[in-house]
């Protein structure tokens, strides 16, 4: 049996204080001199002290019963509660707590303060759930509740204002806690120790205090679901000053949002005031809440200007095509001109509405094609590996300690305005696709396993990219590795579904293509409109593949029954499998075999299904055959008499290896169910006895199979229209 990893006596401690040394160091200069005041006087208590504050800042609520501060470590609790008074790091609670104190009370500390108000156990139940007794409380005067003795259980935590700064110099956003810190040591939280460079995100303490203040208005501004036209105009005064890009960004956000929610009060303030906001998305609301209005000839001037100068290409992509489809600039939008110069349709089987592109995958294997799905792995892998030095080595822009996921050169966008000449360098020294694929496996050896933000890691990594280098030319390939070092905020994401090449054409440039999968409903989102015109105008061949949904004659099916010891696929082993592959109604190829399930087999089993332990002694255990199960039953809709039950105990094996087994579903209970309704039982055997189907052993897995799959056939003379 595992235990879980215990921490030392003195870990909360230990952790603050880390905590707070890379506050000093790194980050000295982003200190005002009431935080530099706070960290003197913390650093004078003694240990006692600075155990039971650091215990209070661990808690979630700024609300602390005193009874919970005690703990083992810390030996005289009281005393260090009246050394943090003074400092009024802890206080009592004030009048003025009441009303958000009470929110985070019990539901007995709620009934005993409701029980001084005249309430009883006649009208109070305590199994009222606690958002009614709260609202009973809400009914009591704030003075009333302040003089209840359950105040007197409390105290108020006050340092949150050096705290919750401090936590944003060290982890760059505003919802990360203390708690991260034992989650790393209990291994519940992997991080980057051997990656991070320990510096300061910020170059300056206004730079700093300005991010960290309007990032906190925002988290703010977000959380609020009503507004008054009052709040939103006092909100917009009170904006404090941007300092820095990332600052200025944030500011931006917060007008776009208050900007939003003054359009239901007043439309022309709201406006004038998105017009001021130099952010794409208050560009486009701008433009759209205008051409609503009736302001048609300002938005086409205003659409002109974005296109001569666009903010970023998704801006560029809306801009376009909100010309083209609302002035008729240009005959057709870009997305229609996509979908009708680039696009094919498809049928594909039913069967793979849950997982489409694996269907389309499966739908180009099945004609000899290679595919493979990518989507946005491929070319973050090959821009992580590729440049790898860049984003995570040069010194100030890499991770600014181990619980970063992102380096600074991405998450501000200017990997390629620090690095232009590395990056340059690079590219050049690459002369054909063989040096680059050697390059890109001497890379990925190198650094294999190392945690990161950009891609993940997997053994089978490099058999995603090598054939796409060997099929694509290395000029185009280099080119959008060199875009996304650019603008890596417009070109992280949006790729292609799949992959496919047909080795069968001449010209390499031919032989490769990208599709991304639409099926009924699917839109084609401006992000991947963005992404796939740069893919195109490097010189990717890239169309939409649109799925229609059929009931194929020639979708493979696997017919599947399993033996195993007992019910339930958690607690229970397989002892034989039995599968048969149907398509066009004919089986077309079969597979059997006991499988050792290195248990005993219990005695009313063996009588059930013939099978007992001596038969499976010397049979293989499921390990040995996983990978024939896996192979055969590949592209093809898993099939099965009570599907769930066969499928989980399969499921079930290939987990215990460490593998993921999905295939599309059908069950032949539920069709039969749907398509011959009334019949008196649809067990298998009864089943198969009502149609006349012959059947050898009743119970053993190739026998059961069969049977099944002329039920299949059955069920798809209803199901597949006749011509």
């Amino acid at each position: 049996m595992k235990y879980p990893k215990q921490l030392p006596t003195f870990y909360y401690l230990s952790h603050f204080n880390e905590f707070l040394k890379f506050v000093k160091q790194p980050c000295g200069a982003l200190l005002d001199d009431l935080d530099k005041e706070f960290i003197y006087e913390y650093e004078k208590l003694d240990k006692n002290a600075q155990c039971t504050l650091v215990r209070a800042c661990n808690r979630k609520s700024r609300f602390i019963k005193k009874s919970t501060l005690f703990y083992p470590e810390i030996n005289d609790t009281q005393n260090a509660i009246e050394a943090l008074f003074k400092l009024n790091f802890l206080r009592p609670l004030s009048l003025c707590d009441m009303h958000s104190w009470s929110m985070n009370l019990t539901k007995p500390e709620l009934i005993q303060i409701l029980s001084t108000q005249g309430f009883t156990t006649t009208n109070i139940k305590s199994s009222w759930p606690k958002s009614k007794l709260l609202d009973l409380v809400k009914n009591v005067s704030l003075e009333d509740i302040f003089k209840n003795e359950v105040c007197n259980e409390y105290l108020v935590r006050s340092t949150d204002k050096y705290i919750e700064y401090f936590l944003y110099l060290y982890f760059g956003n505003v919802h990360s806690k203390l708690n991260q810190f034992s989650m790393r040591d209990l291994g519940v939280m992997r991080t980057r120790r051997e990656q991070a460079q320990i510096m300061a995100r910020f170059s300056s303490l206004e730079i700093a205090k300005s991010t960290y203040m309007l990032h906190n208005k925002l988290s703010l501004i977000k959380e609020i679901t009503v507004w008054s036209h009052k709040q939103i105009l006092k909100e917009i005064e009170s904006l404090p000053n941007a300092a820095g890009p990332k600052a200025e960004t944030l500011k931006q956000r917060i007008e776009f949002y208050l900007a939003d929610a003054l359009l239901t009060f007043d439309k022309e303030d709201a406006l004038d005031k998105l017009a001021n906001i130099e952010s794409a998305e208050a560009q486009e609301k701008w433009i759209r809440e205008s051409y609503k209005s009736g302001k048609k000839e300002l938005v086409e001037k205003k659409l002109e200007t974005i296109i001569d100068n666009p903010l970023s290409d998704d801006i560029l992509v809306f801009a376009s095509d909100f010309l083209a489809r609302k002035y008729r600039k240009k005959r057709t939008s870009i997305l229609t001109d996509m979908l009708r110069d680039n696009s094919q349709r498809i049928a594909l089987d039913e069967m793979h509405k849950a997982s489409v592109e694996k269907g389309v995958v499966a739908y180009y294997k099945n004609k000899g094609l290679f595919a493979q799905r990518t989507e946005n792995e491929l070319f973050r892998s090959l821009f992580g590996l590729f440049f790898w030095e860049e984003i995570f080595d040069i010194e100030g822009y890499g991770l600014v300690n181990e619980f970063d996921r992102t380096p600074l050169s991405l998450k501000n966008n200017c990997l390629y305005e620090i690095a232009n000449t590395s990056i340059e360098t690079k590219i050049a020294s690459i002369e054909d696709s063989q040096q680059l694929l050697q390059f890109l496996s001497k890379q990925a050896v190198k650094h294999f396993g190392k945690p990161n933000d950009i891609f993940r890691w997997k053994d089978k990594l490099l058999a995603l990219i090598k054939p796409f280098i060997e099929h694509a030319p290395y000029q185009a390939i280099l080119q959008h590795l060199l875009a996304m070092t650019k603008d890596w905020y417009a070109l992280n994401d949006g790729y292609p579904d799949i992959m496919v090449i047909d080795s069968a054409k001449p010209h390499i440039s031919e032989s490769l293509r990208f599709e991304e999968i639409k099926s009924e409903g699917d839109q084609l989102r401006r992000n991947q409109l963005t992404t796939i015109q740069r893919l195109k105008e490097q010189g990717f061949n890239v169309i939409i593949t649109n799925v229609e949904w059929i009931i194929d004659p020639m979708q493979a099916y696997v017919v599947v029954d399993i033996e195993t010891t007992g019910g339930r696929a958690s607690n229970h082993k397989i002892t034989e499998v039995g599968m048969v592959k149907v398509v066009n109604g004919e089986i077309v190829d079969q597979w059997q075999s006991l499988i050792n399930p290195q248990r005993r087999i219990p005695a009313n089993i063996t009588a059930l299904t013939g099978i007992d332990n001596e038969m499976v002694q010397h049979a293989p255990i499921f390990a040995e055959v996983a990978q024939e199960i896996a192979d055969f039953t590949e592209h093809c809709v898993f099939v099965a008499h009570n599907v769930n039950f066969d499928y989980g105990f399969i499921r079930e094996e290939f987990a215990r290896l460490e593998r993921h087994f999905k295939r599309p579903k059908l069950c032949t209970v539920s069709q039969m169910r749907k398509f011959y309704k009334g019949l008196p039982s649809y067990s298998l055997a009864n089943l198969t006895k009502h149609f006349e189907i012959p059947m050898q052993r009743h119970h053993r897995a190739m026998s059961d199979a069969i049977a099944a799959s002329e039920l299949l056939k059955l069920i798809n003379e209803k199901r597949i229209p006749s011509n």
